[in-house]
């Protein structure tokens, strides 16, 4: 099990970048990171100008929904990991609507 937190905050420093919060611009949403090897849940929100603040809690309707191992996104944000073969394999679930989950590719 990794420790996670320095993975997601690496994720949400991506938004810091101006190119990366140029691509976000006006896309408010929430991102729910579940865990089940850690039994934690983080969300991920996405704010009008394209920034992003990262905290360990659930919302009940987020608009994105990822499941996975701690592991197995430590290693997506590493880049030692696929993320479309977690996917395939079921290591990596992800809910949400198309248009949102096409648009945050660009986090991976």
């Amino acid at each position: 099990m990794a420790d996670i937190v320095p993975y997601l905050e690496q994720l949400c420093a991506r938004f810091a970048q101006p190119e990366m919060q140029a691509a976000f611009r006006g896309f408010t949403k929430t991102m729910q990171f579940t865990f089940p090897d850690l039994r934690r849940d983080f969300t991920l929100s996405i704010a009008e100008d394209g920034s992003a603040t990262l905290a360990e809690q659930t919302v009940s309707q987020p608009n994105v929904k990822v499941t996975t191992s701690s592991d197995t996104l430590a290693g997506i944000v590493d880049r030692t990991v696929n993320p479309i073969q977690a996917y395939i394999t079921g290591k990596l679930k992800v809910a949400g609507q198309m248009e949102d989950l096409l648009r945050l590719q660009k986090l991976l």
